[in-house]
């Protein structure tokens, strides 16, 4: 495995089918990919947890994406961008609707806060 420090360290990937640009950011948790987020609450309402996401930058920054409350049908999507572990003060924060497009938007300005 070739360890490059440059353009090819940079990785891309997809979510719900559209690319998202991690950068030097790894997943490093995910169960929200296999969701299909255009189905009903109702239907996905035991897989909503409160980690359905994570994303660990190279300098330990993360972006997180859960559903609050946890296991909800009232429930809602988090997502939120913590700098030094600081999960009481996050950088980013924001509530996008169940929707992938709303959500993919989220982590986009999630990803840019800690970049």
């Amino acid at each position: 495995m070739k360890n490059h420090k440059n353009k090819e360290n940079i990785i891309d990937t997809t979510l719900f089918g559209q690319p998202l640009a991690l950068g030097d950011a790894r997943i490093t948790y995910d169960s929200l990919s296999a969701l299909d987020l255009r189905q009903s609450v109702e239907v996905l309402v035991d897989n909503l947890g409160e980690d359905l996401l994570q994303i660990t930058c190279a300098n330990g920054d993360i972006v997180d994406v859960g559903w609050y409350p946890a296991w909800n049908e009232q429930g809602r999507l988090r997502v939120v961008a913590v700098r030094g572990q600081d999960w009481e003060a996050p950088v980013f924060s924001a509530q996008p609707e169940k929707d992938p497009q709303a959500l993919l938007q989220a982590l986009r300005a999630a990803l840019a806060s800690v970049a």
